[in-house]
Order: C-alpha cells, then sequence, then structure tokens
C-alpha cells in the first residue's frame, strides 16, 4: 500500500539547531550583546594598547558605537580618525558591523 501525503497534517520541517539557535538569539535580542562582547575582546587588538587603557566605555546601540575616553587629546585625536576606526572595526568583525561612531 503506497502512502499519500495529508494535506490536512502540517509538514514537519526539520531545523538545524544553529538555526535554532541563531532565532532565539535574534528574538531575544542576544545578538546584539553577543557582538558587543566580541567588539570589546577584540578593542585593544583594534586599536592598539594604549588607546585600550584609556577607553573608559565602550556601548554598542544598533550599528552606532559609542566610545569614551579618559583624556581630551586622546578623544579629539579619536574623534579625527573615527571613519579609520569603523573602518578597521569592519575589517575585523565584518561589513557594516559599525555604521556610525560617537567619541564622548
Amino acid at each position: 500500500m503506497i502512502e499519500l501525503p495529508r494535506k490536512d497534517i502540517p509538514e514537519k520541517k526539520e531545523k538545524s539547531l544553529t538555526d535554532v539557535i541563531k532565532r532565539l538569539y535574534d528574538k531575544y535580542r542576544i545578538t546584539q550583546k553577543m557582538d558587543e562582547i566580541e567588539l570589546v575582546k577584540l578593542w585593544s587588538e583594534i586599536v592598539g594598547p594604549l588607546i585600550s587603557k584609556h577607553t573608559s566605555k565602550i556601548e554598542m546601540r544598533g550599528k552606532t558605537l559609542y566610545v569614551s575616553f579618559d583624556q581630551a587629546p586622546l578623544k579629539n585625536e579619536m574623534f579625527m580618525q573615527r571613519e579609520q576606526l569603523r573602518l578597521n572595526i569592519n575589517e575585523k568583525l565584518g561589513p557594516n558591523f559599525v555604521e556610525k561612531i560617537f567619541i564622548g
């Protein structure tokens, strides 16, 4: 006997564990925090140890990065170099990871 698929019963769609976890991360907005953690981990490698030492705050809101420094001359220099900083971050973490940078 040949069994034909029934139209009244929805098909079960198999999903990989990776897809399920990604959907959970997106649903509960965990992905953004994971990206921020990855940026903080790589910050010293991206900007160097001296600048990293004088960084007081790193925060991501959407695709905007907010960075604070504890010295005014460094803050001014990083303000002037923010586009290069954005390119360096996107090179390490993927295209369009950061779209804007606010230096404070």
